[in-house]
């Protein structure tokens, strides 16, 4: 890390303070819902030109596009909730944040429960800390009781949210320092020093190259921690050179762009299939579902290596041959350098093809598996959306797409050459109504780039107030809906019950009738589209992308997909009022 500190002596009053902080540290947006015991931050938030609030109606929509932006930015996004009551309403969607380990530094106000009364309004309970319920979710939690500390503290939290493990950090500031009065304090000029990771020693990329020289089937697992350290060009090259499959961790579609031809999808079914000899994992944060079938996967491969830059990389791949403990990104420089210099390419000209079927075969398989062969009257299927929206961005020089829906899986996407231009989000965490702020704070990420949001009908419910906030601060996104009319990946996990659901048909509580999503879009301000014709989605695609950069408003398609329940399976019929009393 290089330190290159500079100060300067500032008057105003402690809310002046945090956010003349934030601007000095390089924060251009506060994604917030306003709360009145902070009217002071709000108001010198408002007054300040060089900062930006952009407003969620709900906390859960004011984390997911504080989360679509430091996905997107690879920097560090801020946001402010209201209290202990607004930070517990942010936390279903801060479950996505810590998944993703994404940058986000959350600033809440509380009250003092402690001289007085021990119970105030919205605020939490005497029994615990103010930082107490979101500590799960944090990398790192401080509480400010000094308004002298304040520009130290933002400036702290915003530096360590960028370090190693890189994560979320909470400070919570009592309210009561947000005082009228002027105090004098110092604030830290220039965005915090960066920690990156060192480099690897020369004997552990000697070391790693050969490991990858010596394979039989190699298969690169690759993690967040590629694209966070900038590597993704550089592991593709090496994926490249040695002739090596790709596959990705739960959560990252762009450590190698899943449009990589090399690229297998999620790393349980190519494991499973192609049975690697070698996987080295480089910026992965393996993760399982807490059963004793979690490392199974490695049992394959004679070789297991892993690169990173911190404990979290290693930790859940046991009986590792190799740790390298470095940056990953000057980890690949190195190995990629010794590769061109000592291991000629064409050596694995065999191996390279055989990967590239595999690749190609995998992802054909999947595609062939997400829908039926002929066109069904009255809807779209996933594929013929998927493909419309993937090329409409790639013919515009490409773009962003995030996602947070299971009806048309991002890693189907055709392969193109080096991976095309586009750059595939999706969520780590899984919780339900990300999609809906993170596609705004991508675009606030990445102004210059058309944005598209695919977000699940049941996502659209959970934080349908977003489209207010892509409303009313005019962010030209599309929003794409695959509306299948039901949480389709719960009725399937019903379906795997074998119960009485599977036997009869009927499926209990995850059928979504009766909303329209065009109605509900129009409500809030934006502008939508009903699409149940396959032969016109890449039509209304280009049209839509086409009139919200042009006009730089948001639009949303609300698109016909098949029924979401398994083949054959039909609605329960839903217990009344009447039927319950």
């Amino acid at each position: 890390m290089e330190y290159s500190m500079t100060s300067r002596s500032f008057t105003g009053n402690p809310s002046q303070i945090i956010v003349e902080q934030l601007v000095a540290s390089g924060i251009k947006h506060l994604f917030y819902n306003p709360g009145s015991r902070e009217a002071r931050f709000f108001d010198s938030l408002h007054s300040n030109p060089n900062i930006h609030g952009v407003i969620g109606l709900h906390e859960g929509t004011v984390t997911a596009m504080a989360g679509g932006y430091a996905q997107v930015a690879t920097q560090p996004a801020v946001m402010s909730v209201h209290l202990g009551a607004g930070l517990a309403q942010s936390l279903g969607q801060m479950i996505n944040v810590w998944a993703a380990m994404l940058p986000v530094v959350t600033i809440t106000f509380v009250g003092d429960t402690g001289s007085y009364a021990d119970r105030i309004t919205l605020d939490l309970g005497h029994n615990v800390g103010p930082t107490s319920i979101g500590a799960p979710f944090m990398k790192a939690n401080w509480t400010v009781i000094e308004p002298e500390g304040l520009a130290t503290a933002v400036e702290r939290a915003i530096k360590v949210s960028m370090t190693p493990p890189v994560g979320p950090v909470h400070i919570a500031a009592f309210d009561r320092v947000l005082g009228p009065d002027p105090i004098t304090t110092n604030i830290i000029e220039g965005p915090p020093s960066q920690a990156i990771a060192g480099y690897p020693s020369d004997t552990d990329v000697e070391s790693l190259a050969e490991i990858l020289h010596n394979a039989k089937r190699p298969m690169i697992y690759v993690g967040d921690g590629v694209n966070k350290s900038g590597g993704e060009r550089l592991l593709a090259s090496v994926a490249e050179h040695f002739g090596a499959n790709v596959a990705s961790m739960w959560g990252d579609l762009r450590g190698v762009s899943v449009a990589h031809p090399l690229h297998c999808g999620y790393f349980r079914q190519p494991v499973i299939d192609l049975q690697p000899d070698v996987i080295v994992a480089v910026g992965v944060r393996h993760g399982g579902s807490g059963t004793a079938t979690d490392f199974e996967l490695f049992e394959s491969a004679d070789k297991l290596a892993a690169v990173g830059p911190d404990v979290e990389i290693f930790e859940n791949i046991p009986d590792l041959d190799m740790l390298v403990m470095a940056d990953e990104t000057r980890t690949l420089q190195r190995l990629l350098e010794l590769a061109n210099r000592e291991y000629e390419s064409n050596a694995y000209d065999e191996r390279r093809n055989d990967a590239l079927a595999a690749a190609s075969r995998l992802r054909n398989q999947r595609r062939v598996g997400l829908q039926s062969v002929k066109e069904i009257p009255g809807y779209v299927r996933p594929l013929a959306l998927l493909d419309a929206v993937d090329n409409g961005l790639e013919n515009l020089g490409g773009g962003i797409i995030t996602t947070e829906q299971f009806a048309v899986p991002l890693e189907d996407v055709l392969e193109k050459p080096d991976g095309g231009n586009n750059i595939y989000i999706r969520p780590a965490g899984g919780s339900e109504g990300y999609g809906m702020g993170a596609v705004l704070g991508a675009k606030m990420a990445a102004p210059d780039k058309p944005v598209v949001g695919i977000v699940g009908d049941g996502s659209v419910y959970y934080s349908d107030s977003a489209f207010w906030s892509a409303a009313h601060h005019e962010i030209p996104v599309l929003y794409v809906v695959p509306n299948n009319g039901a949480y389709g990946i719960v009725a399937g996990a019903f379906d795997g019950a074998n119960g009485v659901m599977k036997d009869t048909g009927e499926y209990a509580g995850v059928a979504l009738e009766g909303i329209d999503i065009v109605d509900l879009a129009r409500s809030f301000g934006v502008e939508g589209r009903r699409i149940d014709d396959e032969s016109k989605i890449s039509e209304a695609v280009n049209e839509g992308l086409d009139k919200v950069e042009r006009e730089g408003r948001p639009l949303v398609l609300d698109v016909q997909l098949p029924l979401g329940l398994p083949r054959g399976g039909r609605p329960a019929k839903t217990e009344t009022f009447r039927d319950m009393v």
